[in-house]
């Protein structure tokens, strides 16, 4: 259950390392899209791919300002941002629904650490 979640969470912020953070954000996220059965239906697919390609790309063009870390975590809050400003409009305009949130965030988180477990490989190849 929640108590699960919060000992992983604790576990990874107390590390203090920053890929550690996301990468347990990623976890914690993937075990509840999990429960969420079988199928992964077309709208959730798209919330997460809109968010990941956002996250991913913003992380990139960022590295060239910025840290490594620093850009990864820009680059998830540009994409969950957008996200979040999406169902944030769903709720008062549309049709909302929580687990869209979650695969935005999902999309964000790993387009970000993608990106920047890439950008460790691209300079050891330098």
């Amino acid at each position: 259950g929640n108590n699960n979640y919060e000992k992983i969470l604790k576990t990874v912020f107390i590390n203090g390392n920053e890929v550690r953070i996301m990468k347990g954000i990623l976890f914690a996220l993937l075990i509840y899209v999990t429960g969420m059965g079988q199928t992964v239906p077309h709208d959730k697919i798209m919330h997460f791919s809109s968010c990941y390609i956002i996250s991913s790309t913003s992380t990139t063009f960022l590295s060239y300002k910025y840290t490594k870390n620093e850009a990864a975590w820009i680059g998830f809050g540009i994409g969950a941002t957008v996200g979040i400003s999406k169902e944030i409009y769903d709720m008062r305009y549309g049709h909302s629904d929580e687990n869209d949130l979650y695969a935005d965030i999902l999309g964000a988180a790993l387009g970000s650490i993608v990106i920047r477990i890439s950008l460790n490989k691209r300079k050891k190849n330098q």
